[in-house]
């Protein structure tokens, strides 16, 4: 911090002012010139640096709530529910995985008569 102890604003200004009074090969036209630019790039940057200082909104999450008077079947009808639902999604989800590889040229009912072999040597394996 001491080289700023020296510096003054001040000073600086009626030294420029000096310089720009003495007769010689300048020209005030071009150290506007030179200034401009400069000072458009610093704005610039500044004004990028408050854009990216604002944090982004929020995200708001909405959470599903039930009344504290639910009961335990009524929690039981609603997972129910969905299950039937989730159930749905994945046959869907199934069918139309079947539906590409037979576009594919895939034999998906041997692909699934093999899983199914697969699956009841691992459940007799595991009894």
């Amino acid at each position: 911090m001491s080289f700023f102890k020296d510096v003054s604003l001040k000073s600086a200004g009626s030294d420029l002012i000096g310089f720009l009074r003495t007769s010689g090969n300048h020209n005030p036209w071009l150290f506007l010139a030179a200034c401009v630019p400069t000072a458009i790039i610093i704005y610039t940057f500044y004004i990028d640096a408050l854009e990216k200082a604002t944090p982004p909104p929020r995200e708001i999450i909405y959470v599903e709530s039930w009344p504290a008077s639910r009961s335990i079947e009524e929690s039981k009808a609603a997972i129910a529910e969905r299950q039937k639902i989730k159930d749905k999604m994945i046959a869907r989800e199934k069918e139309a995985y079947k539906a590409f590889g037979r576009a594919v040229g895939m034999d998906v009912d041997r692909i699934e008569r093999e899983a199914r072999a697969e699956q009841a040597a691992t459940k007799g394996a595991e009894k």
